[in-house]
């Protein structure tokens, strides 16, 4: 089972702090979408570029990027970025063959002889693409306000 990161539209009503917990029983998803982890660590130094908070911290500080391993909050403000960041991805993307061959992490070797290698991530160019068409589509309507994107890392 590979990891994943979940991304979901909220009301703006939203417990955003208790959100998390109780997003499986709530009524105040509109959309949602999810991304395979190999994709987030690869496109990860840009995701750093846009706005964001942590809602499980008092006052919800401002922040950049994406908690790797928890929460993060988008509202209004990131919408620009986000927008643009998974577009300039998702039109690199485009122009890939169907099955998209990635250099992924450095895997250490276990022996002396084996120093280590990349290793290599075979995604699926079209399955990536629509995952990135409907986060540009959420982040267009965060545009709009009175919604959240609520992202769950790993």
């Amino acid at each position: 089972m590979s990891l994943e990161h979940e991304f979901y539209l909220i009301k703006g009503a939203t417990d955003i702090q208790n959100f998390w917990r109780q997003r499986s029983e709530t009524e105040d998803v509109i959309d949602s979408v999810t991304i395979n982890d190999d994709v987030i660590q690869y496109i990860l130094d840009t995701l750093n570029w846009i706005p964001s908070k942590n809602p499980v911290l008092a006052g919800s500080p401002n922040e950049r990027g994406i908690n790797y391993h928890g929460v993060t909050l988008f509202d209004e403000k990131s919408s620009y970025s986000l927008k643009a960041i998974f577009r300039a991805w998702r039109d690199l993307f485009e122009n890939s063959p169907n099955h998209m061959e990635l250099t992924g992490k450095f895997i250490v070797g276990d022996r002396v002889e084996s120093a280590g290698q990349y290793e290599t991530l075979v995604l699926e160019r079209d399955e990536v693409i629509e995952a990135f068409e409907h986060i540009v589509a959420m982040a267009g309507r965060l545009g709009q306000g009175g919604v959240y994107l609520y992202h769950c890392g790993i």
